[in-house]
């Protein structure tokens, strides 16, 4: 080989290298999604008394798993496990399962995602139920919350797009809470 074609060589042996490291696409991160204090005009308003320790996540469906090979998603344990530790950190998580009377099933209904961008903007489409004691629906609510991760935030694509996406369940998870507070539970 001349120093021309290994300089060449070389280039894109490390444009691959470098492509495969931005491409890899990892799932959301539970902590990121949580919410744990209330802001703003939801601060002074409290939970509805009966909520406070009674509530419980008793179903998430509708989550994906992600390919590293393509791009990040949400899946059922980490919705699951933002919300339970949302409700916990917000006073409103039952602390045993028999002391649960508001059992709560979530479907997350999708993520609209971008194919690409400085900054994304992802929108979350959840439907949330939440049943009183006797297993009637106290509320029903679809929320579609958006978020925008923006490049100062992630340089590579991926990363700012898994930002995006664990905005969009925080802020869908806040907006359910806006909506807990606004309810009279049986």
């Amino acid at each position: 080989m001349n120093s021309r074609t290994e300089s060449v060589a070389k280039f894109f042996a490390a444009a691959l290298m470098l492509s495969g490291l931005a491409a890899c696409a990892s799932a959301a991160d539970p902590t990121a999604m949580t919410v744990i204090a209330p802001v703003g005009a939801d601060a002074a308003k409290p939970f509805p008394q009966p909520l406070l320790g009674a509530m419980c996540v008793r179903n998430v469906t509708g989550g994906e798993k992600t390919n590293p090979l393509w791009v990040s998603k949400v899946d059922n344990a980490g919705f699951s496990t933002a919300l339970t530790a949302s409700l916990t950190g917000n006073g409103l998580n039952a602390a045993a399962t028999d002391s649960c009377h508001f059992p709560i099933d979530v479907n997350l209904l999708g993520l609209s995602q971008p194919g690409m961008g400085f900054d994304m903007t992802v929108t979350s489409h959840v439907n949330y139920k939440v049943y009183d004691s006797a297993g009637q629906p106290f509320l029903l609510e679809t929320i579609d919350a958006p978020y925008t991760a923006k490049f100062s935030e992630a340089f590579v694509g991926v990363e700012r797009l898994k930002k995006a996406n664990e905005g969009a369940i925080r802020q869908s998870i806040s907006t359910f809470f806006v909506k807990l507070r606004d309810t009279t539970p049986k």
